[in-house]
């Protein structure tokens, strides 16, 4: 006996009408078990997914994998449950295609940041918990990273606030790790006078390292003549210090230096900078603002006395 028999014994049509097309009931009911069928093996994989695969992945990339595998399995049934029915579906299928692309196109910077978030995560740049100096297509960004999610990773600026940058900026900047080894190296620059005693400088800012508990003995402390600048010798200063104890030690030393240098009458001296004034009296300027018309500055007078005495704001003596 046939199915066909079988539905005509029981009164039940052979065909029924689905958006104006004649379809086999069995294909109805074959279709109807297939999406049950996806939804049910769906489910199931987005909770393995999420639960049990990828379990050292941060939750929200899980979470996200779960959802992607979810609309996966979905996309199939349903795609094999129209193949079943044999519906002609043309134009629904143009329509949809045209949606798509406009969610695709949407959806890029989504997915690109998705799949970012996965390589940061494989590629392992930084962890929670780090100081890191993030350089190259963004601004120079020095912070601690608070979370790294599946589209954006964020960071607790040295300031307090945080800063929320999406994952494909992050990838494909340079990434900076200052906790990657025990030790970190603090450099200070410093400008002594040009006729000072160099080799006592020196010997001053060696002591100073030799005497701080926290300076590491290996690698060891290195202090040297650098450059010579408009107003001064510019002496740098390396010494290595704990990872947990740079920030202390940096602030140590600087305090520590200046305070010895004064103490031995070293001159720090201050930035400097010459400016020549070529002051010249032209009778073709009138009617402009000319602080100087007609007058030299007499030694001993300062140009705000002279601004006082020759302001001319009407263009005539």
């Amino acid at each position: 006996m046939t199915i066909v028999s079988t539905y005509q014994l029981a009164g039940i049509p052979n065909t029924i009408n689905v958006f104006g097309a004649e379809v086999e009931v069995f294909r109805v009911i074959l279709t109807i078990i297939v999406i049950v069928a996806g939804v049910g093996l769906a489910y199931f994989a987005k909770a393995v997914t999420s639960r049990y695969i990828g379990t050292k992945l941060p939750p929200g990339t899980r979470k996200n994998m779960g959802r992607m595998v979810y609309y996966g399995i979905i996309a199939i049934a349903l795609l094999s449950a129209l193949g079943i029915s044999h519906l002609d579906l043309s134009g629904i299928f143009l329509a949809g295609g045209i949606a798509g692309i406009v969610i695709g196109f949407a959806t890029q910077s989504l997915f690109s940041n998705l799949i970012s978030g996965i390589f940061l995560y494989i590629d392992k740049p930084m962890k929670v918990g780090d100081p890191v100096l993030v350089t190259g297509k963004l601004p120079d960004i020095a912070a601690v990273v608070i979370e790294v999610t599946a589209l954006s990773t964020r960071f607790r600026m040295f300031d307090g606030t945080y800063v929320r940058l999406p994952n494909t900026e992050v990838f494909s900047s340079e990434i900076r790790n200052f906790s990657g080894a025990a030790a970190r190296r603090v450099e200070i620059q410093i400008r002594v006078g040009l006729h000072e005693d160099k080799a006592k400088v020196l010997s001053i800012i060696r002591n100073i390292l030799a005497d701080n508990p926290l300076v590491l003995v290996e690698p060891e402390p290195d202090v040297y003549v650098d450059s010579v600048g408009d107003s001064g010798v510019n002496i740098n200063i390396w010494a290595w210090a704990p990872f947990t104890e740079w920030f202390p030690v940096r602030k140590q030393l600087v305090e520590q230096v200046m305070l010895e240098l004064e103490k031995n009458h070293v001159e720090v001296p201050l930035p400097q900078r010459v400016v020549h004034l070529d002051i010249k009296s032209n009778n073709s300027d009138r009617g402009f603002l000319s602080p100087f018309r007609g007058r030299e500055i007499r030694e001993g007078e300062g140009i705000d006395d002279q601004r006082d005495r020759n302001v001319d704001f009407s263009g005539t003596k």
